[in-house]
C-alpha cells in the first residue's frame, strides 16, 4: 500500500517507517525538511487547511499521523499539532477517496480529559470518529523504545545519585513497548478487525512509577534506587520553573497528568490483535544497556545545567563589570591595552552589555549555537587582547586567562548537548 505517514522523523514515526516498509508498505514520510524522492514536506504549525493536503494525498491509500509533542514550545502548540493541522488531514483523506486514517492519540484523550494536551488529542480524534472513512484510533500509555523522550527523562531521574519523585512515586503507569506499538499499526493497516475502533495501547499491568525507574536504574548498572518524595504542590512549582527554563519536558501540566494516573484494560488490545504486549523486565532484559545509554542518562540533567550556569556567569560578568567592579580601576585596565582614557567607558559599557545579551539568550534558549559560537570568539578575543598587551595575566595566580581555555571547551560541549 501507499502510506502517507505523517511525524515520521518522529521517536513513533521513526519506529513505524521501518516497521512498514519492512512489510513491504510504500511509505511517504511526511516531514518538515523532505531528505529523500518518497519525502513530502508539511509543516503541522502551519498547514491547517484541508486544501493544502489534498495534492498530497494523490494515490494515497492509508494515512498514519504520529505528529505528537508532550509540552509546548513558544513554536510549537497543542493546538496547532495536535488539532487544527491533523482535522485538515483527515478531512482532506475523506474528500481524497483515502481507504483509512489510523491516528496515534494518547491514553487519557477521553471522555474525562482536561489537560490541554489530552483536550487537542481528543478533538481531532472526535472529528476523525464522525468521517465517512475507514479510522482506526489508537491511544497508547507512555511509550518506551530506544528514541523515546520519555525514556531518556525516566532513566536521567533513574541513575540520580537521590531521585526526586512526585509524592513518593506511586502514580500507576502502564508503559508500552514501542515494537507493540508498530504490531497494532500494522494489523490496522493491513486488516479490518481494527477499523472503527477506540483501543488503549497499554502494558500488560500497571506498575508504579517507582518500580518503573527501579527497573530502568537496574538496566543500566546503577544499583538500588534512592529517592527523596516530593509533595504534589511543590513540584508542580518546580515543574514550572523547569519547564520555563526548557531544562526537561516536563511542565506543570505533564505533572498533573502523571498525579492523575496512565492506565487501561489490556485486555481489548489482547483479544482485538491476538498477543500479548512484552512485559518491561522482558523488553529490558532482551536489549543490554550500552555505554551510549549511560553516558545519555547521566549527562541528560548536566546539559541543561551546564546552559544554565555558562548564562548566569555572563550576566554576572556583565552586572561586575558595569556597577560592582571600580571604574577607574576597569578603566586603567583598559588603558593599559591602548584603548584612550576618553573612551574607556564606552568599551567598559559596551563589552558589559554584550555580555548580558549573551547571556540572556542563552538562557533562554535563543539560537543556542550561534550565541555560544559568539561567545566563544568574545572570548578568544580578549584571550588575543590580554596575551599581547598583558601577558603576565597568564601567571596570575587566580588564572584568570588561562580559565578562558575550560570555559571555550564546556562551551562547544555545550552546543554538543543542546542540538536536538
Amino acid at each position: 500500500m501507499n502510506i502517507l505517514l505523517t511525524g515520521a522523523s518522529g521517536f513513533i514515526g521513526s519506529h513505524l517507517l521501518r516497521t512498514l516498509t519492512a512489510a513491504g508498505h510504500r511509505i511517504f514520510a511526511g516531514v518538515r525538511h523532505p531528505e529523500n524522492s518518497d519525502d513530502i514536506a508539511c509543516d503541522f504549525r502551519r498547514d491547517h487547511n484541508e486544501d493544502i493536503w489534498l495534492p498530497r494525498l494523490a494515490n494515497i491509500d492509508v494515512v498514519i499521523n504520529a505528529v505528537g509533542i508532550i509540552r509546548q514550545t513558544r513554536s510549537q502548540r497543542f493546538d496547532a499539532l495536535h488539532r487544527d493541522a491533523p482535522i485538515a488531514l483527515f478531512r482532506a483523506a475523506e474528500k481524497s477517496g483515502v481507504k483509512r486514517v489510523i491516528q496515534i492519540s494518547a491514553l487519557g484523550a477521553d471522555e474525562s480529559a482536561h489537560s490541554h494536551y489530552h483536550l487537542s488529542k481528543r478533538a481531532a480524534d472526535e472529528v476523525l470518529a464522525s468521517l465517512d472513512i475507514g479510522w482506526t484510533i489508537l491511544r497508547p500509555s507512555i511509550v518506551y523504545g530506544a528514541g523515546a523522550k520519555s525514556t531518556a527523562l525516566f532513566r536521567a531521574m533513574a541513575v540520580l545519585p537521590i531521585t526526586p519523585l512526585v509524592a513518593g512515586g506511586q502514580q500507576q503507569i502502564q508503559p508500552i513497548d514501542v515494537d507493540d506499538l508498530c504490531r497494532v499499526v500494522l494489523q490496522a493497516v493491513e486488516g479490518d478487525a481494527l477499523n472503527h475502533q477506540h483501543l488503549d495501547l497499554v502494558g500488560p499491568e500497571p506498575v508504579t512509577l517507582h518500580d518503573y525507574l527501579t527497573a530502568q536504574r537496574r538496566w543500566l548498572d546503577g544499583g538500588a534506587l534512592r529517592t527523596l518524595a516530593i509533595p504534589y504542590p511543590l513540584s508542580l512549582r518546580l515543574a514550572a520553573v523547569g519547564g520555563f527554563l526548557g531544562t526537561t519536558p516536563v511542565d506543570r501540566e505533564a505533572v498533573e497528568m502523571l498525579q492523575r494516573g496512565n492506565t487501561a484494560d489490556v485486555t481489548p488490545l489482547i483479544e482485538s490483535c491476538g498477543f500479548t504486549p512484552r512485559r518491561l523486565d522482558e523488553a529490558l532484559r532482551t536489549t543490554p544497556a550500552s555505554d551510549a545509554d549511560r553516558w545519555h542518562a547521566r549527562l541528560y540533567f548536566l546539559a541543561p545545567l551546564l546552559r544554565i550556569t555558562l548564562a548566569l556567569l555572563w550576566i554576572f560578568t556583565a552586572i561586575t563589570s558595569a556597577f560592582l567592579y571600580p571604574v577607574e580601576q576597569s578603566v586603567a585596565l583598559l588603558q593599559q591595552v591602548g584603548i584612550g582614557k576618553t573612551i574607556a567607558p564606552y568599551f567598559l559599557y559596551g563589552a558589559a552589555a554584550l555580555d548580558l545579551a549573551l547571556g540572556m539568550a542563552l538562557l533562554l534558549r535563543y539560537c543556542i549555537t550561534a550565541v555560544a559560537l559568539s561567545q566563544v570568539a568574545v572570548i578568544l578575543g580578549y584571550t588575543i587582547i590580554i596575551t599581547f598587551a598583558l601577558p603576565e595575566f597568564w601567571l596570575h595566580p587566580y588564572g584568570p586567562v588561562s580559565k578562558n581555555i575550560p570555559l571555550i571547551i564546556a562551551t562547544l560541549m555545550m552546543v554538543q548537548m543542546e542540538r536536538r
